[in-house]
């Protein structure tokens, strides 16, 4: 009898964790379809079990100056956009301390495959056939005011893109905005990071067109 009341204790505390789990996954797909209906941006919030698994780990340098290590957690956003230029996608990780880093990368084709690779540039322009690409690195916490150096020559590399998991990869070299024409003070600029569960917005196209 104490066996049987056990079982059905048990079997209640699963029930209700799956009714809690139920509930509030139903609560982000109203929130989604609140937001889509009124922005006419598809969204996709991480699911009720992913919410505190969201996030991003960085590893960004150049030449000897560390700007993001692997150990500081990021918030992450994936951004999706097509319009008239054509198919841009943006990664958007900030960091409670006041550090951000944004990477975008546009004039992708809609039938890419993976790895998907940005080009960086000093004019930042579009060569025409390869997709294009910018980094950013910022830090405003009260305190420092600062920004990395800017990439003019190299790329990015995207190895995976799924609503759970985006990779990358950063290779170049770059220096301040005064150092564009002076190849000789460019400094050499590397990273990686690992994307868990981003919240993901789409603007003009669906997102499961981007998601491999």
């Amino acid at each position: 009898m104490k066996k049987f009341c056990f079982s059905i204790v048990v079997l209640s505390l699963i029930s209700c964790n799956k009714l809690k789990e139920s509930t509030q996954d139903a609560l982000t797909n109203s929130m989604e379809k609140a937001i889509e209906s009124k922005t006419g941006t598809q969204v996709d919030l991480p699911d009720a079990a992913d919410i505190e698994n969201n996030g991003a780990f960085v590893n960004y340098k150049v030449a000897d100056k560390v700007y993001l290590k692997s150990d500081e957690k990021l918030q992450a956003t994936a951004i999706f956009n097509k319009d008239n230029n054509g198919l841009a996608i943006a990664l958007q990780l900030i960091g409670e301390n006041g550090k951000s880093f944004m990477i975008t990368i546009n004039h992708i084709p809609e039938n890419f495959s993976l790895p998907l690779t940005g080009n960086f540039s000093m004019s930042n322009e579009y060569d025409g056939v390869n997709p294009s690409a910018t980094i950013l690195f910022m830090n405003t916490n009260p305190n420092v005011l600062d920004t990395s150096e800017m990439p003019f020559e190299g790329q990015i590399t995207i190895s995976q893109l799924s609503s759970k998991n985006i990779e990358f990869t950063i290779k170049g070299k770059g220096g301040d905005a005064s150092d564009v024409e002076s190849p000789r003070n460019w400094k050499p600029i590397s990273g990686d990071g690992k994307i868990s569960n981003p919240i993901i917005l789409s603007y003009g196209i669906d997102k499961n067109k981007i998601l491999k």
